[in-house]
């Protein structure tokens, strides 16, 4: 049994933790593409279109949909899903890598708006938020 820590906070969990026992539990909108994901695909221009990853990975076309108009997050996102932070993950396929590539540098560059980014939106790139 494991105890806990001083201040009621849980232990991190261990390599020989299972990540399923961190995890949420699954919801119905992690099967299939959400209305918010399927027009934020129709905005996003042909070539930037992650179909592999919408047929692959719904839940995650959706987290990136869902956050879209905030490119800050969607920077970290993006950045968290290719960098492995765990050690050992299997990683996605290739085709998956290369469109989640593409859309970071798309974000990097345009943001929301498809547009180069304003002083404001420079602004907030150079201060994250805290």
């Amino acid at each position: 049994m494991r105890h806990l820590p001083r201040f009621g906070l849980p232990d991190p969990p261990s390599a020989s933790d299972s990540w399923e026992a961190v995890r949420r539990p699954p919801r119905h909108t992690d099967e299939a593409l959400t209305g918010t994901t399927r027009a934020w695909l129709r905005k996003l221009p042909a070539g930037r279109r992650p179909e592999h990853l919408c047929t692959q990975f719904p839940r995650l076309a959706n987290l990136l949909a869902w956050n879209w108009p905030d490119p800050v997050q969607v920077h970290s996102i993006l950045d968290d899903l290719l960098t492995d932070r765990r050690g050992g993950r299997a990683g996605f396929p290739a085709a998956v890598v290369h469109e989640l590539r593409r859309l970071r540098e798309y974000n990097h560059r345009f943001g929301e708006s498809g547009q180069p980014p304003g002083y404001l939106e420079l602004l907030r790139r150079i201060w994250p938020r805290h």
